[in-house]
């Protein structure tokens, strides 16, 4: 997961100034809905926002990591090449939502955090 949010940052730091511009309009302001996050989440053709979707959930990942760092962790994702890839956990994160319409008006980190424990549960 690391590797993977290292080379998300590398990926956004390499854009150009004229796709920069087009990602502001893609990506979601601060505090966004969860619904907005889906709705850019789903448009597979915008490869900015998909490379911000993979990003977000990275980074609330990371930072719910290190905001828990002295407590008994509640997400554990298995180590690299464990068979999941971003694409199904961002897909089965997309469908979990679709079932649960009332997390659409919550913030979108709210939701990843919701998510994370229960398609990453700690065994034991």
């Amino acid at each position: 997961m690391t590797r993977l949010f290292i080379s998300l940052i590398g990926i956004l730091l390499t854009l150009g100034s004229a796709q920069a511009q087009t990602a502001s309009a893609s990506i979601p302001k601060p505090d966004v809905s969860t619904e907005a996050m889906v709705t850019l989440c789903k448009n597979k053709t915008d490869q900015i926002g998909q490379t911000f979707c993979f990003g977000f959930g990275e980074g609330v990942y990371q930072a719910a990591l290190l905001g828990n760092a002295q407590q008994k962790p509640t997400i554990c994702v298995p180590e690299s090449g464990a068979g999941t890839t971003r694409d199904q956990v961002l897909a089965e994160f997309l469908a979990w939502v679709d079932a649960n319409p009332y997390l659409n008006k919550e913030p979108a980190a709210a939701a990843v955090m919701k998510f994370l424990p229960l398609r990453f549960p700690c065994k034991g």
